[in-house]
């Protein structure tokens, strides 16, 4: 039985450029600022982090989901954990053969191959978020040729995919774990990022603003941002990067 809780106006669509920008039309004629899960069968023009193009086919799962719910700017980064979170236990709940690990900050690996990808998009006024949308992309039938890192499709491991099952617990899974965040705090979101994270305890090299740093991935802090440590022993962190 499918259910996602009564707290998500669910919309499907056969086709749209982007399920980012398609919710927030939708939250446009929104009045009862319910929370909104869009479900697109096809994207043609997907929206990966940094302006990158997010490229998948027919088959492939595209949804976005958008809370209308203030909280304060400077709890974006704990955010972003809390969601990567919730959709590694999603995966996890109904792929419990597959070991999808999450990279930071919201890519979706299994072994050394990308699966996937989060992006995080917000609407700001002054220290509070209005809304934010989680949107989702997730190799299932295609995976992109990409010259810079492997890609993987769940359809390498089974065969059994229900693209419904997978949207509809992702999205009960994110209401759950922003509800049980905004009441018991970060503490066990963190710990459980740490268990699932593909780097911590490495050597990385990370790229930010065109400058190279290398050093170990030691933890990630309470604005869910990467800590790493130097050859000279020093700690650096970071609050947005691409690891190399």
């Amino acid at each position: 039985q499918l259910t996602m809780n009564n707290n998500f106006l669910i919309f499907y669509l056969e086709k749209v450029n982007s399920t980012n920008t398609e919710i927030k039309n939708y939250n446009k004629k929104n009045y009862n600022k319910k929370n909104i899960a869009l479900l697109a069968y096809e994207q043609t023009d997907g929206k990966g982090r940094l302006k990158n193009r997010w490229i998948s086919g027919l088959g492939d799962l595209t949804c976005s989901f958008l809370f209308n719910k203030k909280i304060k700017v400077n709890k974006l980064g704990q955010i972003n954990i809390v969601i990567s979170v919730s959709i590694v236990e999603s995966l996890k709940e109904i792929f419990p053969d597959i070991e999808v690990k999450v990279k930071w900050p919201n890519d979706l690996y299994i072994e050394n191959k990308k699966l996937g990808g989060i992006l995080l998009e917000s609407q700001i006024s002054s220290d509070f978020v209005d809304y934010f949308i989680v949107g989702l992309g997730v190799n299932i039938v295609s995976c992109p040729n990409i010259k810079l890192y492997g890609t993987t499709k769940i359809t390498e491991f089974t065969k059994r995919i229900d693209l419904k099952k997978i949207f509809y617990t992702v999205g009960y899974n994110l209401d759950k774990n922003i509800c049980n965040w905004e009441k018991n705090g970060f503490e066990i979101f963190k710990k459980k990022w740490l268990i699932f994270s593909k780097d911590i305890g490495n050597n990385i090299l990370i790229k930010k603003n065109n400058n190279l740093f290398n050093g170990i991935f030691i933890n990630i802090d309470e604005n869910g941002e990467l800590l790493m440590k130097t050859r000279e022993k020093k700690t650096i962190s970071f609050s947005f990067g691409e690891i190399f």
